[in-house]
C-alpha cells in the first residue's frame, strides 16, 4: 500500500511538471505578430502582386482580335469616262466585312518592363507597411509582460509576508492567553493581514488581466501554471535604427524611382508588327463585287512627339522630385526623434540602475531595523503598531526595489523596441 501511495504521488508531481510550461518575451513577440489578423494579408500582397506581373506579361503575347462589319452607304467611287470595250462596274453600295487582326509589340520602349519592376516594388512597400503597422504592438505585447512580471513579484513578496503576520499572529495570541501581551497588539496584526491579502488579491487580478489580454494578442493558451521568464540582457544592445519605418521609406522611394524611369521609357519609339486576314466584298480590289479574302500585314512605328512642346515629361519628372524630397524629409525626421527617444531612454535606463543599486542597501537598513523592532515587540518594549510601522516601511522598500527591477528590465528592453534592434 505504501508502495502505490508513492507511486501515485510520483505520478502526480510527474504530471504537474509536464503541466507547467514556459513561455518567453520573444515568444509572446513573435506569436502577436504571426496571429495578429493583418498577418493573414502579407501572402494576399504578394498574390497580387504575381498576378499583376503575370496580366502584364501577357501583353508580349500576340493581340488579337475578330471584327466584322456590314455597311450601306448613298454613293460609291465611280469613273466620269467611257473607254471603248470597257466596262467597269462602280463598287457595291451594300459591303460586309470579317477580319481577324493580330498585332505583335516588338519594342514598347521598356514600358512593361517598368510596370512589372513597379508592381513588385509597390508590393514591398505595402509588405513593408503592413510589417510596420505589426512592430507597433510589440510595446502593448511587452507592457503587459512586464507587468505580469510585476504582478507575480508582488504576489510573492505579499505571501510571504502574509505568512510572516500569520505566524506572527499565532504568537501574539499564545503570549495574550499568558498574560504578557495585550488584545490591541493582535488587533493591529490581524488587521496587517487583511490589509496584504488586500494588496494579494489586487495584484493577482491584475496578473489574470494581463495575462487575458496577452492571451488574444498571441493566441497562445496562458494557464495559471505558465512560468513567464525573466528577459535577460547581458548589455544594451548597439544603437544603430533599424525601424521598419526607415525601410518603409527606402521601398516608398524606390517605386518612385522606378516611376521616373518609366516617364522616360513611355516617350520612346514603339515599334509593332500587325497582319490582318479578312473576307468580305469588296475585298482589297474595291472595284470587284464579289465576296473575297484578302491579307494585311507590316510594321507599326510610334514616336511620341508631344513631350516636346507639352512639357508632360519635365512635369512629371518634377512631381515625382518634389515627392523624392518628401520621403527624405521624412526619413530625417524620423531619425532625429527616433535618436531624442534613444537619449531619453538612456538616461531612464541610468536613473533607474542607480535606484536598483540604492534600493538594496535600503532594505537592508530596513530589514535590520524590522528585526530589532521584532525582537523589541517579542520583550514587550514597543506595542505592535510600532512593530508594524517598520514591517510596512520594510515592505514598501521591497516594493520599491521589485518595481524598479521590472522597470529597468522593461526600459531596457524599450531601448531596443525604440532603435529596432529585436533580433
Amino acid at each position: 500500500m505504501r508502495k502505490f501511495s508513492l507511486m501515485v504521488l510520483f505520478c502526480c508531481a510527474v504530471n504537474f511538471g509536464f503541466a507547467q510550461s514556459k513561455v518567453t518575451l520573444e515568444q509572446c513577440l513573435d506569436l502577436s505578430e504571426t496571429h495578429h489578423p493583418n498577418a493573414a494579408n502579407l501572402p494576399l500582397i504578394r498574390q497580387t502582386a504575381d498576378l499583376q506581373v503575370r496580366l502584364l506579361n501577357s501583353n508580349y503575347l500576340p493581340q488579337t482580335s475578330l471584327g466584322g462589319q456590314a455597311s450601306w452607304q448613298s454613293e460609291v467611287t465611280s469613273l466620269p469616262i467611257s473607254l471603248p470595250n470597257v466596262s467597269i462596274s462602280p463598287p457595291p453600295k451594300d459591303q460586309y466585312r470579317a477580319t481577324l487582326d493580330v498585332v505583335q509589340n516588338i519594342w514598347d520602349g521598356g514600358v512593361l518592363s517598368k510596370q512589372k519592376e513597379v508592381a513588385v516594388a509597390n508590393a514591398k512597400a505595402e509588405e513593408q507597411k503592413l510589417v510596420t503597422d505589426l512592430y507597433q504592438i510589440k510595446e502593448q505585447v511587452s507592457g503587459l509582460y512586464f507587468g505580469i512580471l510585476f504582478a507575480e513579484k508582488q504576489i510573492e513578496n505579499a505571501q510571504i509576508l502574509q505568512k510572516d503576520l500569520e505566524t506572527k499572529s499565532d504568537k501574539m495570541r499564545a503570549a495574550i492567553s499568558n498574560g504578557t501581551a495585550i488584545k490591541s497588539n493582535l488587533l493591529a496584526i490581524d488587521a496587517k493581514i487583511l490589509e496584504m491579502n488586500q494588496l494579494l488579491i489586487d495584484a493577482q487580478k491584475r496578473k489574470k488581466s494581463s495575462v487575458e489580454a496577452l492571451e488574444l494578442l498571441t493566441g497562445k493558451s496562458l494557464g495559471e501554471t505558465t512560468i513567464f521568464e525573466l528577459p535577460r540582457f547581458v548589455s544594451t544592445p548597439a544603437q544603430d535604427i533599424s525601424r521598419p519605418e526607415l525601410l518603409l521609406l527606402d521601398y516608398q522611394k524606390s517605386v518612385l524611382d522606378i516611376n521616373q524611369e518609366m516617364v522616360k521609357a513611355k516617350n520612346l519609339p514603339k515599334i509593332s508588327a500587325f497582319a490582318t486576314g479578312g473576307y468580305g466584298k469588296p475585298g482589297l480590289n474595291f472595284l470587284a463585287n464579289s465576296f473575297g479574302t484578302y491579307f494585311i500585314g507590316g510594321v507599326n512605328l510610334k514616336v511620341p512627339l508631344s513631350f516636346l512642346y507639352s512639357g508632360s515629361q519635365s512635369n512629371e519628372n518634377q512631381q515625382i522630385k518634389i515627392s523624392q524630397q518628401k520621403i527624405d524629409t521624412q526619413k530625417e525626421s524620423f531619425i532625429l526623434a527616433t535618436k531624442i527617444k534613444l537619449s531619453n531612454q538612456n538616461q531612464e535606463i541610468e536613473r533607474l540602475e542607480s535606484l536598483v543599486s540604492t534600493d538594496a542597501k535600503i532594505l537592508d537598513i530596513r530589514k535590520q531595523i524590522k528585526q530589532t523592532a521584532e525582537a523589541q515587540l517579542d520583550n514587550g518594549i514597543i506595542t505592535a503598531s510600532d512593530f508594524l510601522t517598520e514591517l510596512t516601511n520594510e515592505d514598501i522598500a521591497k516594493q520599491n526595489s521589485i518595481l524598479h527591477e521590472v522597470q529597468l528590465l522593461q526600459a531596457k528592453f524599450n531601448l531596443k523596441i525604440i532603435s529596432g534592434n529585436l533580433k
